[in-house]
């Protein structure tokens, strides 16, 4: 058994495994479009838009809540991915908490 990561790592560029375990994709929040849509939404209002400043503001919200869960679940992705072993003999992966050493 070996870690996934370490194994990944070992491969050489143009290996076909090199693909398949690769890591997660990364996803960091970024909070400039959320704030922007809620800027836009308070400044409708504001300016006498209520419609569009009734929609403009929960969708700010509503897509920073999303952006964030999006975000999370990759992080969580990503340290399962780094806790996986993957055994030697056979291409199966477990992760750390599943397998038994022999």
């Amino acid at each position: 058994m070996l870690h996934l990561a370490e194994y990944w790592r070992s491969l050489p560029q143009d290996a076909e495994a090199k693909g398949k375990h690769a890591p997660p994709p990364e996803c960091a929040m970024q909070w400039l479009l959320p704030v922007g849509v809620g800027v836009v939404g308070v400044v409708a209002l504001v300016s006498g838009s209520v419609a569009a400043g009734i929609v403009l503001v929960p969708g700010g919200i509503g897509l920073g809540f999303w952006l964030s869960q999006r975000a999370s679940a990759a992080e969580d992705a990503r340290a399962a991915w780094e806790r996986s072993l993957i055994c030697r003999r056979c291409p199966a992966v477990f992760p750390r908490e599943d397998a038994v050493v022999v």
